[in-house]
């Protein structure tokens, strides 16, 4: 009991920390009107794409055996707008893009975090966790 406690925890840590970091950036260099990635850290946003994906997968393999009515079509929903955010942080690391375009990308991958935060509450909702 403890140890799946503890590797859930683990889990759970292991999918929001890259999320925080990455959103962070974005955020921060909208705020600040700065290039929201740079283009050298193009490696850590692939890397914490892969964690995210990796653990999320993981997470989600756990809750389908008791997943509720409608849990399943809400997670497709929060997946894709996952993947639209990860193509926005991969795309904020490109070099030489125009700082109009460069801060489209940076809003759209902060209004897709937050509609993916909402899928994530409602689906812990719909569990009644």
């Amino acid at each position: 009991m403890i140890m799946e406690t503890s590797v859930d925890l683990l889990l759970r840590w292991a999918h929001i920390f890259p999320a925080i970091v990455l959103i962070g950036g974005a955020i921060g260099g909208s705020l600040l009107a700065q290039p929201a990635v740079a283009p050298m850290a193009r490696g850590a946003v692939i890397g914490g794409i892969v964690v995210m994906l990796g653990t999320g997968l993981s997470m989600m393999m756990s809750a389908m055996a008791t997943a509720p009515k409608g849990w399943h079509m809400w997670f497709g929903i929060k997946f894709l707008f996952a993947l639209h955010v990860f193509a926005m942080l991969f795309l904020l690391t490109k070099p030489g893009v125009a700082p109009e375009k460069r801060k489209r990308w940076q809003i759209s991958a902060i209004v897709g975090t937050a509609l993916v935060v909402f899928a994530a509450e409602y689906l812990r909702h719909l569990r009644g966790a």
